[in-house]
């Protein structure tokens, strides 16, 4: 019985070497390059666990008030031979906008979604469709494209850093993330409500992180 049980680990301690000896093992979690070229080509997908995007806006010249929408969903496709010719589509559900005061039993959210500000019952996506993918140097690059908020679609312009590629935690994965900000006028989208004593510049701040499919 000690014989059989002194032989069974031996034989698991051997798989357990092999195991952390292969290729898989040895790539950790983690950014392994932060060269766009690096990123192989293929479909991505947004990882909704890690996404934010975060709107900053002047409240009576007291604070830069700030809110996160927490239904978000993006792809794009790339070829590093070809980064111009880019693709990404996001979709942002209106009437996930989160102020953080509901906690405290307020309606904030409600209010904000609602008649005069985003209409969410009426316009239940707000959308970005990029046109034009431009690299600069090293990690930036600008990403031009259609933004449509309220069922007016504007173009706008994403200052974008590429944050790096590397593998997730499920072995063989592929996952890469950005940052990006813009600035958009709500008043070109017809949200006019309280302007200017609540400023009418909308900064928008995204983090994101993608899967490989």
């Amino acid at each position: 019985m000690s014989r059989h049980f002194s032989l069974s680990k031996v034989a698991y301690g051997a798989v357990a070497i092999a195991l952390l000896a292969s290729p898989a093992a040895l790539a950790a979690p983690g950014v392994s390059s932060t060269k766009p070229a690096d990123v192989p080509a293929g479909r991505y997908v947004l990882d909704k666990t890690h996404a934010s995007v975060v709107g900053k806006i002047k409240h009576m010249g007291f604070s830069n008030y700030q809110f996160r929408f927490t239904k978000v969903d993006a792809e794009f496709s790339y070829d590093p031979k070809a980064p111009q010719d880019t693709k990404i589509n996001v979709t942002v559900d209106p009437a996930s906008i989160d102020t953080g005061t509901d906690a405290f039993g307020l309606k904030f959210n409600k209010e904000l979604a609602g008649d005069g500000w985003l209409e969410a019952n009426k316009f239940p996506t707000a959308t970005f469709v990029s046109t034009k993918v431009e690299p600069g140097a090293g990690q930036t690059g600008k990403v031009y494209g259609d933004f449509t908020l309220r069922g007016v679609t504007k173009p706008i312009v994403l200052d974008v850093t590429f944050n790096g590629v590397g593998s997730g935690f499920v072995p063989g994965s592929v996952k890469t993330g950005f940052s990006a900000s813009t600035t958009i006028k709500r008043s070109d989208f017809g949200v006019s409500k309280y302007i200017p004593m609540v400023g009418d510049e909308v900064a928008l701040s995204i983090e994101v992180e993608f899967d490989k499919k």
